[in-house]
């Protein structure tokens, strides 16, 4: 049934239930009855432009044609500048542009990527290298052509890029200083995946990516809620009825603007990283990369990942038994873990997009001029709330409130009907090579299961041959074409996952 896995693989208990909850928390104090005693400065404020954000998926983008997404409400374009020769692209560097062409600001993202590696403009033929630089302007006259190309305004802006982990980061000024002041900064990674010794045993599971119907800051007081996974993941990660229990999560570091904050308890440590990553470190050599960029208010790109400590599958003897390796990274192919994200996905989206627009009805939002606190809007007398709050706190306390976007800051209406909130191909699939090869086949080999029924309809003769050979033919079109759907939209429901 489409919307429910009650499969109930991979429930867990997190805690025993104790008599006497614990006092309700002060959101408004600091992080220790110290730190609270003492005057109040001014902190350390984070800054949103000095920091560098994922904004796609290297193996997963078509280095062949140009890309967009936003990056704190700024239109952007990512495309490789590799030459094609003898119809193969070859891989050079991946480039990050304002999506503006300079001459009448049409997007470079409805261009074309060249077989000299160079950007062209779909409206009058603007051709750009790598640099940002100007190559060719065929409406000026030959005796102009250098100095037109050779006129700063003629220059796209081009952002920093860093490769890391095989996701794309980019540090969102392209002003001269900032691409300076970006080589003084590294980007949040999995610190597991880069120590020589460490990353011998660590293995990187496929990446993921996904535009949500949500906020940024939504998200992530999600990704820092421990308890939410034992009630709205029912039935992939616990049991609503019988799981959720009192725990103990507690502050793991001091909060502070660079450094973000932690919390640490039975479910594991819950590290938020700014401006984009949770990691989320469980007993037993499991980590999630949670990765989620500010595209626009109220829409977010969430990347995450999977990393396993081989030791965990170890033998008794110490050895790492390859068979059970095996087991958790293949041979399942990228875009069938691609798909079943979305039974994940989708149990939180339309809970959180709604979430998110029930506070800025009752006067909250995620900006330094909002009528109302958190607090005011929320009732949070418990430690498992612990994490969302820390994280409201140094947005608030360090980060000015929210995200300082450069766009218009408005939220945009409820969505009324859940349909742009299922939608899996706009928010993933024909972001995704992976993807969209798997669907282009998969409905190739749905419309052979056709044509192959309506051949044994007419190549065999009368009889239970010819009935069985037609039906399991249409029967395997059916189940293709469920299959196929999965790519354009997964739609779910809590009442029915019982």
């Amino acid at each position: 049934e489409r919307g429910r896995d009650a499969s109930g693989a991979g429930r867990r208990s997190v805690g025993t239930a104790v008599e006497v909850a614990p006092p309700a928390i002060d959101f408004d104090s600091d992080d220790t009855p110290e730190a609270a005693a003492k005057p109040q400065f001014k902190h350390e404020q984070f800054d949103w432009f000095k920091a560098w954000y994922p904004v796609h998926v290297i193996d997963s983008m078509d280095p062949g044609r140009p890309h967009k997404v936003q990056l704190l409400g700024m239109n952007i374009v990512m495309w490789n500048d590799g030459p094609t020769v003898n119809g193969e692209k070859q891989l050079g560097k991946w480039r990050v542009f304002e999506d503006a062409c300079p001459h009448r600001q049409a997007p470079l993202s409805e261009g074309r990527v060249e077989d000299d590696g160079s950007l062209l403009c779909s409206y009058h033929a603007w051709r750009f290298n790598g640099e940002g630089d100007c190559t060719d302007l065929p409406y000026s006259p030959e005796h102009l052509q250098e100095r037109h190309k050779c006129s700063c305004r003629a220059k796209v802006k081009s952002f920093p890029v860093r490769e890391e982990d095989g996701l794309l980061f980019v540090w969102p000024d392209p002003s001269p200083k900032g691409h300076e002041e970006c080589k003084t900064k590294e980007p949040q990674l999995i610190e597991e995946l880069h120590d020589p010794e460490l990353s011998k045993k660590w293995i990187k599971f496929p990446i993921n990516m996904r535009d949500l119907e949500l906020g940024w800051d939504v998200f992530f007081e999600n990704a820092m809620d421990p308890s939410h996974f034992l009630v709205a993941h029912h039935n992939i990660t616990g049991n609503r009825y019988t799981d959720p229990k009192w725990f103990d999560m507690k502050p793991w570091r001091k909060l502070t603007a660079q450094g973000g904050v932690a919390v640490r308890g039975i479910p594991g440590c819950f590290d938020f990283r700014p401006p984009c990553l949770v990691k989320n470190q469980q007993d037993g050599g499991v980590i999630f990369a949670i990765y989620n960029t500010p595209t626009s208010p109220g829409h977010c790109r969430h990347i995450g990942f999977l990393v396993l400590d081989t030791e965990s599958i170890a033998g008794d003897s110490g050895v790492v038994d390859k068979d059970a390796v095996q087991l958790f990274t293949g041979p399942v192919p990228v875009w069938l873990q691609h798909l079943l994200t979305s039974f994940f996905l989708h149990q939180d989206a339309v809970l959180l997009h709604h979430q998110e627009q029930n506070f800025r009805d009752q006067g909250f939002y995620a900006q330094k001029d909002s009528p109302k606190k958190f607090k005011d809007v929320s009732y949070t007398p418990n430690e498992v709330d612990i994490g969302s709050i820390q994280f409201r706190r140094w947005l608030v306390s360090r980060a000015g409130g929210g995200v300082p976007w450069k766009c218009d800051p408005t939220l945009p209406p409820r969505l009324m009907t859940n349909e742009k909130i299922f939608d899996v191909w706009n928010s993933h699939t024909k972001h995704c090579r992976h993807c969209l090869e798997a669907y282009r086949n998969i409905n190739n080999l749905k419309n052979g299961s056709y044509a192959a029924a309506f051949g044994a309809a007419l190549a065999l003769p009368d009889g239970p041959e010819r009935v069985v050979a037609g039906a399991a033919c249409v029967a395997c079109g059916l189940a293709l074409q469920k299959l196929s759907d999965l790519f354009e939209v997964y739609e779910f429901n809590h009442q029915d996952n019982k």
